[in-house]
């Protein structure tokens, strides 16, 4: 991880709620308003709990690893979040 990267610190499907660390050690709440499937991988959408139409939304990719055990992954790869963007304008 780049050392000016955050962490995914909880993931809570149930609840809706994602908590991520900022690199300085910071935690902030967000809540998760739509699962999207493509290509049989979940994507999480993320806005900041208190959002007043300004915060920064993020997209985790959900996917289980060897074990079968959930992992999350921010989506940072440019044509994934063209693909991303595209199924959230359908929904619209």
């Amino acid at each position: 991880m780049a050392e000016k990267e955050g962490k995914i610190k909880i993931v809570n499907e149930e609840e809706g709620i994602v908590v991520l660390e900022e690199y300085n050690g910071e935690e902030y709440r967000y809540e998760i308003v739509t699962v999207i499937e493509i290509e049989d991988i979940d994507y999480l959408i993320l806005l900041p709990e208190d959002n007043e139409g300004d915060g920064e939304g993020y997209a985790l990719k959900a996917t289980d690893d060897e074990n079968g055990k959930r992992v999350y992954q921010p989506v940072i790869d440019e044509e994934e979040l063209a693909k991303l963007q595209e199924e959230l304008a359908k929904e619209d």
